[in-house]
């Protein structure tokens, strides 16, 4: 009997794969479609184009064909944070307030004070914007709204933020004196030093203080809470300027808690690394600090780092302190090569009071992300 189950069974394969060579041609005759070529089109690159669309203008073709890119600069803003305010300075109670309500708060202890660059730029390389996920030889994986509301323990649902259609230098000054405080001259002055609609780190600090001297604390909570997103969730390539649009998210402080923080940090993030897949691109910005802790999570033998005693009061990513490593691009990207499933920690032990399970577009880039609960959950 054992025999004769062992000689049947060869014959059911046998069947199944039949009928799946059949059904997998009836697709092929319905869409159009012809087998998988034997070579790709780009050496290393996918055999099918249809869903990497801009795969010819990727950095990968140029690793691939031995064109090294430099490391990508990048900047940790972390140590503008801490200079900025200590962090055990009390407020005057109506800032704090301010301060609490928009949700904003856990970033002011977030940021690591360094960024290993060639490990970011390894990562950058395995990126596609068609996608907004990383390619690695197990499958994909991308940071979602778990990581950032696991890491950050910001808002992830609420509104989303539209600024003011053209938003240049004239709009720029005339929302500084209405929401900041400061003269007609005295903004003029930093908007000609910038060459654009943006305030610098170092002027807002000064805002800061001066508003604080003359308790003009609306003043002060929106300098202060603009250096804080611009240094933080919608950092950009500049490392020392943050747009004016984003003064705007401050313009009515009781409500500002409305918008949707993480959704925003990812959408900037995603922005960046899009852009980092073009040979061209020298640097990245975004809240690399988000970044480099998603990689710290998820992948435990990727480098060096060292990890506090988690303290619930904090967000997540406090527990980690970047170390320096010796590691290059190269280096990097071996390390990634090798990757096997089993290497991955597909779901880090997040607080599950700070995380919300979300399903959402993939394209955020488009703003059309949409977070919603789970059913299940």
């Amino acid at each position: 009997m054992f025999d004769a189950e062992q000689d049947e069974q060869p014959q059911h394969d046998h069947v199944f794969y039949d009928e799946y060579d059949q059904q997998q041609q009836q697709f092929d005759d319905e869409h159009g479609q012809q087998h998988q070529p034997d070579e790709p089109m780009f050496p290393g690159g996918p055999y099918d184009l249809s869903v990497l669309t801009d795969y010819e203008h990727h950095i990968a073709i140029n690793v691939w064909n031995g064109q090294e890119r430099r490391a990508l600069k990048v900047v940790s803003n972390g140590k503008k944070q801490d200079k900025f305010i200590d962090i055990r300075y009390h407020l005057p109670a109506q800032i704090d307030h301010w301060i609490n309500i928009s949700g904003l708060r856990p970033l002011r202890r977030c940021s690591l004070h360094m960024i290993d660059g060639n490990m970011i730029s390894a990562f950058a390389e395995r990126c596609h914007a068609e996608t907004s996920s990383f390619h690695l030889p197990f499958g994909e994986m991308t940071i979602t709204l778990d990581d950032v509301r696991g890491l950050l323990s910001i808002p992830c649902t609420g509104e989303f933020f539209t600024p003011p259609a053209n938003v240049n230098e004239d709009l720029a000054t005339d929302a500084a004196v209405e929401l900041l405080g400061v003269t007609y001259d005295e903004v003029v002055t930093e908007a000609r030093t910038n060459r654009g609609a943006s305030y610098s780190f170092e002027w807002l600090k000064e805002v800061f203080f001066k508003k604080l001297h003359e308790r003009r604390y609306d003043c002060v909570a929106r300098a202060y809470l603009l250096h804080l997103v611009g240094c933080t969730i919608l950092a950009d390539k500049s490392f020392t300027l943050v747009s004016a649009k984003y003064l705007f998210l401050f313009q009515d402080l009781d409500s500002c808690g409305k918008w949707a923080w993480g959704p925003a940090a990812l959408v900037v993030l995603y922005d960046y690394l899009r852009d980092s897949t073009l040979p061209a691109t020298k640097q990245i910005g975004g809240y690399l600090s988000l970044f480099q802790t998603w990689i710290y999570e998820h992948f435990p033998h990727i480098c060096k780092r060292d990890m506090d005693e988690h303290i619930s009061s904090m967000p997540r990513m406090f527990r980690w302190t970047a170390k320096q490593t010796s590691g290059n691009v190269a280096y990097y990207r071996a390390k990634l090569d090798a990757l096997r499933d089993s290497d991955i920690i597909w779901a880090p032990d997040y607080d599950q009071n700070a995380v919300t399970r979300f399903i959402y577009y993939s394209e955020l880039i488009a703003t059309m992300l949409l977070p919603m609960p789970c059913k299940w959950r």
